[in-house]
């Protein structure tokens, strides 16, 4: 994926044949969801995204990650394991994505628990 012609990060998303079956998921071509994306897709057939965990782990790119996000020397990367949920719990998506380290901010808010 890229923002103004700069190259940002790569996301992979897999899902549940019978969850996508019919729909442009199964489009192995990147970005073939379209502007709604895979959630809105997801949503229509019922199966609303309600829950994300995400893991992010900093590490230095591989050769072809470097190339790939045309990352300068030295920069590191953050790769993100995610699993999102429908509101019962039920498992929709597992995505990985490897994001340039500079070119990103991860803001999170949520509760804390008593």
């Amino acid at each position: 994926m890229s923002r103004d012609g700069v190259s940002t990060h790569t996301m992979t998303s897999y899902y549940r044949r019978e969850d996508v079956e019919g729909t442009p998921l199964v489009d192995p071509r990147p970005g073939i969801a379209g502007q709604r994306g895979g959630f809105a897709i997801l949503s229509d057939r019922g199966l609303e995204p309600h829950e994300i965990t995400e893991d992010l782990r900093a590490r230095m790119p591989t050769v072809d990650e470097a190339t790939l996000l045309e990352l300068p020397d030295g920069e590191p990367v953050v790769e993100i394991h995610r699993v999102t949920r429908t509101a019962e719990g039920r498992v929709v998506e597992y995505a990985v994505g490897v994001h340039a380290a500079s070119r990103f901010l991860w803001s999170y808010t949520f509760a804390i628990p008593d």
